[in-house]
């Protein structure tokens, strides 16, 4: 028993001496949010932001890396959170909510309201279909997307991981700054209130068919939900954020993450939560802060250089 243990023991440590690298790295941690993801869903539960890290952190203790994990992940996570509670005291500020807007946006890009034609087209009430699910899902992994894709980052090219994370942060607090200047109704509040014709609420009915909170303590049970925070949409702005980085780290085949894009704005302009200039100024929101930290991220870049290259050079004494 003794020996067993004893060898029980060194291939542990050689394990953590040489962590999963490559291709199986990615295939194990694919395999484990796959297999959760069908778990919480046959058990009908699913995960808050502040729960995804401690599934990270489980993660970086099998890699044997849980020290550098809670630093690099830390001042993230409660930014992130505290974007979400200063979200809901946005509708406290007393501005009046914008409506017509967005409207004669949708109707003028495309002729009519694109939530109005795909519900009647699409949407059978009383019978549920594989793409009202689809829908769902999509919507539900608004905040699991980018946390899954930065642990990626932070796996394999740590300095990308901390640009996303910092651009993530800028975009999120941006459209904080709107919600709070501009807030937007959306469409189904809109239909609620008799303003556009009926919008069934297609994410509430199949929610409520397989989706239950989890009893994990979390964050979220202390905040505020902020119904009219529809302009930007970050549904439509992180999938698209996640697709900037892609392209730029795989190049022409991280084009393919457009059909996730298209799939997401799709879920949310059918199920009534966003009209289509939300998701439109979701990605021009996206693409602002993509490129405003990679201008500053450069030029900072190049002064630290400068400073640095400076203390290296020797000082001439007579």
């Amino acid at each position: 028993m003794l020996d067993m243990m004893k060898n029980l023991y060194k291939k542990i440590s050689h394990f953590k001496k040489n962590k999963l690298r490559g291709k199986w790295l990615v295939v194990f941690i694919l395999s484990y949010f796959a297999i959760l993801s069908v778990v919480m869903i046959t058990h009908n539960m699913w995960l808050s932001p502040d729960q995804f890290i401690i599934i990270g952190f489980v993660l970086a203790l099998f890699i044997a890396q849980p020290i550098i994990f809670l630093r690099d992940w830390t001042p993230f996570v409660v930014l992130f959170l505290s974007y979400e509670f200063l979200r809901g005291f946005a509708p406290m500020l007393g501005i009046k909510t914008h409506i017509f807007p967005m409207i004669k946006a949708d109707k003028m890009i495309l002729g009519d309201l694109p939530t109005i034609s795909l519900q009647n087209h699409l949407y059978t009430p009383g019978s549920l279909h594989f793409y009202d699910y689809i829908s769902t899902v999509l919507y539900m992994l608004h905040f699991a997307l980018p946390l899954i894709f930065g642990f990626f980052l932070w796996i394999y090219r740590r300095k990308e991981y901390h640009k996303f994370a910092i651009t993530l942060l800028v975009l999120s607090y941006l459209s904080f700054l709107t919600y709070a200047l501009f807030p937007a109704m959306p469409p189904w509040m809109a239909s609620d209130q008799g303003i556009i014709p009926k919008v069934h609420d297609v994410f509430g009915t199949t929610y409520s068919t397989f989706v239950h909170g989890t009893n994990l303590p979390s964050a979220y049970a202390f905040m505020n939900y902020n119904p009219v925070a529809a302009m930007p949409s970050l549904h439509a702005a992180y999938p698209f954020l996640v697709y900037l980085f892609m392209v730029r780290l795989f190049g022409k085949w991280g084009h393919l993450f457009l059909i996730y894009v298209a799939a997401v704005t799709f879920a949310i302009v059918y199920t009534g939560n966003h009209y289509l200039i939300d998701a439109i100024i979701g990605f021009i929101y996206a693409y602002i802060s993509f490129r405003g930290v990679e201008y500053l991220w450069e030029k900072f870049s190049k002064i630290l250089k400068a400073r640095q290259k400076l203390q290296t050079v020797p000082v001439e004494t007579s």
